[in-house]
């Protein structure tokens, strides 16, 4: 029977082709549009203080707010040519689908604010608004990771409602951003500062709101 040799050429490209795969599977699980169905479906599904329905309509604006508009506008943009990827690759392809995500964002505050929603899921939507105007005023001159900065956000919001259970998931932040690094859409120092801005940013908004 032949034995079939690997040479070690063989085995680093297979290891590079799995790593890079694995990090095109942690961007699109941990994207900025799919982390808030997750995040808010969890604080909202443990709330006892509202009915069902309230639950579900609350759920739907911050779903469409914070996921389906800037989604379906970055899709729209890739369809009709005048963006090269959903990822916005160019930095100069970010200024209109921030001010759409910015906009959503705020209609989305002042909606779940008016909707009575919990105190979470309100200061949180908050967050997103002011974590978007400071990485939108940074991309004008500097393309910050959305990616880091939105699961530096989700994973602090995640211990504010479930508290130190939930610490091992904090590393998803370097492992988030490492996926970033690998597939070339941003530098180190980009994540780095975008991971910042989620946890830091978000820390403050939601201790001092909260309290």
């Amino acid at each position: 029977m032949a034995t079939v040799l690997t040479t070690p050429t063989a085995e680093l490209s297979a290891l590079r082709k799995t790593v890079y795969y694995s990090s095109l599977v942690v961007s699109a699980v941990f994207s900025p549009v799919v982390l808030p169905v997750f995040t808010f479906s969890a604080i909202l599904a443990q709330d006892t203080t509202l009915p069902l329905e309230r639950k579900w309509l609350i759920w739907c604006v911050c779903l469409l707010s914070t996921t389906l508009i800037i989604s379906g506008y970055v899709v729209y943009l890739k369809l009709s040519g005048r963006v090269g990827s959903v990822d916005l690759d160019l930095r100069e392809e970010r200024r209109k689908p921030f001010i759409v995500g910015l906009a959503s964002n705020c209609v989305g505050f002042v909606v779940v604010y008016w909707l009575g929603a919990p105190p979470l899921v309100t200061w949180l939507m908050f967050c997103f608004v002011t974590n978007t105007l400071l990485v939108q005023l940074i991309t004008r001159w500097w393309k910050v990771s959305i990616h880091a900065t939105g699961v530096g956000g989700a994973v602090v919001a995640w211990a504010f409602h479930f508290g130190l259970a939930i610490a091992p998931w904090f590393a998803l932040v370097p492992i988030v951003g490492i996926s970033r690094v690998v597939l070339r859409k941003h530098t180190i120092g980009q994540v780095i500062v975008g991971s910042l801005i989620g946890l830091c940013l978000t820390a403050v908004q939601l201790r001092y709101f909260l309290r």
